[in-house]
């Protein structure tokens, strides 16, 4: 009686049910096994429907939201002209390097007399100036170049360090300062120019600093001064208050900006790290550190005797207020205030991260930061030349950011993950430049008066010439937003 009962309610169930595909399971049909075949076939459904509830729930976890990216055009005159650095080849200037040595050579001359002739005072350092300038050449290693090797033993180092140091009172010496006053100035290594067609002065828009590489003539640089010497900040932070600001209107290469670079006569040269003497120009946003190693542009080599046309492509991106509200490792990118949060200072980029990344994994392999390298003005202790023989030992794995990391016997690298600055990411807003590069040979003169007309006119091939033409690619250019198009809400409807 029981059993019938519940028959009785289970059928009044299945027909009264509002779900479909029950109703049938009631109903006669002369078909064997019909109602079985059903029954498994609405089985399979609900298995098949949980899977994919389970499927999507997995992949709301991994991300809750839908991006999209819409892609549109924009004119060119709303994109920021990227920073230009103009570098020799000549690392340091032979001549300037010379002046120098006289200074310290004269100074070691002062100490000598001072202390004596008697049996037990010490032999002078460098024998004469020439000597101390071949000495001083060891001021290049701080750039920590992958295939530079050290040119001084430890003992001559300390030797080098305290003669230094004497020199400046016991104050503690400024290699940054020292490479960037040995370096060739920038009159001399870019000599024309002409903004709009109209000349300029190239005295006054080009700024001498320190890179990543070497000491370059900086155009449309508007990065603080990140000077060792606090007199010298402010001088060159109200040098580049000065500087006339160049707002770019169009594509043409009339309306773009001509330079001529003439490199230094083969007897000034010192060092170079590279086996030509091509020119090297720098291209990065106006605010960023020039950090080769890191920086997403790259550079590009300007050979002597060359035209060189490079014209440049701005590509904008740009993300809606909603898009904040996914975390920044979601959505891959970090908005203004994020970025200087995550930094602890005014001015965040991609490279800017990677350029303090650097400058911690110094801390943590040598307990200094080499200054050329650092290009920051945050409180750091920064290297002398008593820790040149740190900084070369580990000098390679600087040359690429994600191993700054990795140390020889830590066991606490994940090798497997060698990416240790996974919060470096980029801007959610802001422009990226693509460049390109036409090149062309430059018609020397038959004669010693030089050119005769144009940009060149005066000027003559007893120095190696070189000439650069900069400007926008096209009148207008790719904009790209990212918007949030779905949400939770959206993903469980």
């Amino acid at each position: 009686m029981a059993e019938s009962t519940t028959r009785r309610l289970f059928k009044d169930f299945l027909r009264n049910s509002y779900i479909n595909g029950l109703q049938p399971l009631i109903l006669h049909t002369p078909v064997r096994y019909a109602k079985a075949l059903w029954l498994a076939f609405l089985a399979v459904v609900i298995v098949w429907t949980h899977i994919v509830i389970v499927n999507l729930t997995l992949e709301y976890i991994v991300q809750p939201t839908e991006i999209h990216m819409a892609p549109n055009l924009v004119h060119v005159s709303n994109s920021p002209f990227p920073a230009i650095g103009v570098c020799s080849a000549n690392m340091i200037s032979k001549r300037l390097m010379r002046d120098y040595a006289e200074k310290i050579f004269a100074h070691q001359s002062t100490l000598t007399s001072n202390i004596g002739n008697s049996s037990d005072s010490p032999s002078p350092f460098a024998l004469d100036v020439d000597d101390m300038a071949r000495r001083l050449l060891v001021l290049t290693n701080f750039y920590a170049n992958a295939h530079d090797e050290p040119q001084l033993q430890s003992t001559e180092l300390g030797q080098l360090h305290r003669l230094v140091s004497s020199y400046y009172n016991g104050v503690e010496y400024s290699v940054h300062d020292i490479l960037r006053e040995l370096s060739p100035d920038c009159g001399d290594l870019v000599v024309r120019g002409i903004v709009y067609g109209v000349p300029v002065n190239t005295s006054q828009l080009f700024l001498k600093r320190a890179t990543s590489a070497s000491v370059c003539c900086i155009f449309n640089y508007r990065r603080p001064s990140y000077s060792r010497l606090p007199l010298r900040r402010m001088q060159d932070d109200e040098e580049m208050a000065a500087l006339p600001k160049v707002v770019f209107e169009s594509n043409s290469i009339l309306n773009g900006i001509q330079f001529v670079l003439q490199d230094t006569l083969p007897q000034d040269f010192t060092q170079t790290f590279f086996s030509n003497t091509a020119f090297r120009l720098l291209i990065f946003p106006q605010e960023d550190y020039a950090a080769v190693q890191s920086n997403v542009h790259g550079e590009i080599l300007v050979d002597h005797e060359t035209i060189v046309e490079i014209p440049i492509q701005p590509k904008f991106f740009d993300s809606s207020v909603t898009v904040q509200g996914v975390s920044p490792m979601i959505r891959r990118c970090y908005f203004a205030k994020e970025g200087k949060k995550l930094l602890n200072q005014s001015y965040y980029s991609l490279d800017e991260c990677r350029l303090l990344c650097r400058i911690q994994s110094m801390m943590q392999h040598c307990g200094c930061a080499s200054t050329p390298l650092a290009g920051s003005s945050i409180n750091f202790t920064h290297c002398t030349l008593l820790d040149l023989p740190c900084l070369m030992k580990w000098k390679r794995i600087w040359h690429n950011y994600n191993e700054y990391a990795y140390v020889e016997g830590n066991e606490q690298v994940d090798h497997k993950n060698p990416d240790q600055c996974p919060h470096c990411l980029p801007t959610c807003n802001g422009v990226f430049f693509e460049i390109v590069s036409n090149v062309a040979p430059l018609r020397r003169t038959y004669n010693s008066s030089g050119y005769f007309h144009g940009l060149l006119k005066g000027l003559n091939n007893e120095r190696p010439l070189s000439v650069i033409k900069l400007f926008f690619k096209l009148r207008f250019a790719q904009a790209t937003q990212m918007d949030m198009v779905g949400d939770w809400v959206v993903l469980l409807s």
